[in-house]
């Protein structure tokens, strides 16, 4: 997302100067495979802004800025990467122009673009320089180091047994032992894996519901909670109603809990970007991104750190979950089976 010097109407007249405004959106993740960061400029015109807004030259630097990723160990040692621009990524459809975006990503060197691997609990800074105007945009983060869930999750080399039917809340979290000292908020999210079966064929093929949020956003801490009885709940804004199929669950360990931790610039940013439920529309913009000019307003958004712990999960066939999917009021009318069915 770019931020644009308008009004909330599409034309306006607009006298003031142009001044070069950098948007930045970095969230590190040792965990991740490849990293990108966002990097865009502001623009100014008179004309439809959201017009202007589908042009990918009005939002983007290229190469008129040079990027880099400083990685500061804890032996002292620093390690500069190049950030090298990405156009591959396709962007999903929005007021800003898509599919295609320019994206910047950390590489070894210039030449062979081997991607970087961001090591954990390490600190982090961004440099980006205006080659044209000298201005120096950085923010810095410091990555996580390992996070441990808490009781009832179970510990990493187990299979833990959960039951959709349980309508208590079940606290989620980290054992403080193991909680960074950069985390700040939790986040839960379930996913759900199952087999569809079509009634004619016989054919069977292997689906999942990803990422299905069962938390009410960030909660500020180390422990959230939900009730099992919500995945049974949310499953139907999910999964279409076919009614030539036959659904069983992907075997009783289909259930993944996945535990997101957040740093407290991620976090501020986050509580400070949610849609007001006010009638009082302007809000305070957030943003870690410092410049060396010492104007705050020409440097915007966040460069933060995240990461998260994954446990599987097997359903408890002893408490009639399998009936639950079945038959129960959520989600009957989804042609769910017992898994035992398929294999018969």
């Amino acid at each position: 997302m770019a931020v644009l010097f308008t009004s909330c109407k599409p034309d306006v007249d607009i006298t003031s100067d142009y001044r070069d405004v950098t948007i930045v959106y970095g969230l590190l993740n040792p965990l991740d495979k490849s990293h990108y960061i966002k990097i865009y400029k502001g623009y100014l015109t008179n004309e439809n802004a959201l017009v202007w807004a589908k042009d990918l030259d009005n939002i983007s630097y290229y190469d008129e800025i040079d990027v880099q990723l400083i990685e500061h160990r804890e032996n002292g040692e620093v390690v500069t990467y190049p950030m090298d621009t990405v156009m591959s990524v396709a962007k999903n459809y929005g007021v800003f122009a898509s599919p295609t975006q320019v994206l910047y990503r950390p590489v070894k060197n210039l030449n062979n673009h081997r991607p970087v691997d961001i090591r954990k609990g390490c600190r982090y800074q961004l440099v980006i320089t205006n080659k044209k105007t000298g201005r120096v945009d950085s923010a810095t983060t410091t990555t996580f180091d390992h996070l441990a869930f808490n009781i009832p999750l179970g510990s990493e080399q187990t299979i833990s047994t959960i039951n959709l039917n349980y309508n208590d809340p079940w606290d989620v979290g980290c054992k403080l032992i193991n909680w960074p000292d950069n985390a700040s908020a939790v986040d839960a999210y379930v996913t759900f894996r199952y087999i569809e079966q079509d009634k004619v064929t016989g054919d069977t093929v292997h689906k999942s519901v990803e990422d299905m949020m069962v938390t009410s956003g960030f909660v500020f801490g180390n422990q959230t909670s939900f009730k099992p009885t919500q995945i049974l709940q949310k499953l139907p804004d999910y999964i279409p109603v076919n009614n030539n199929v036959w659904r069983y669950p992907d075997t009783y360990e289909c259930i993944d809990i996945k535990l997101w931790a957040c740093d407290n610039v991620y976090y501020k940013y986050y509580m400070v970007s949610q849609p007001s439920s006010s009638i009082v529309q302007d809000r305070i913009p957030y943003t870690n991104i410092h410049n060396n000019q010492g104007d705050e307003r020409l440097s915007l958004g966040f460069f933060a750190s995240r990461t998260y712990n994954l446990r599987h999960f097997r359903i408890d066939v002893n408490s009639h979950n399998e009936d639950s999917l079945a038959h129960g009021q959520w989600t009957k009318n989804l042609n769910f089976r017992p898994y035992t069915d398929l294999l018969n």
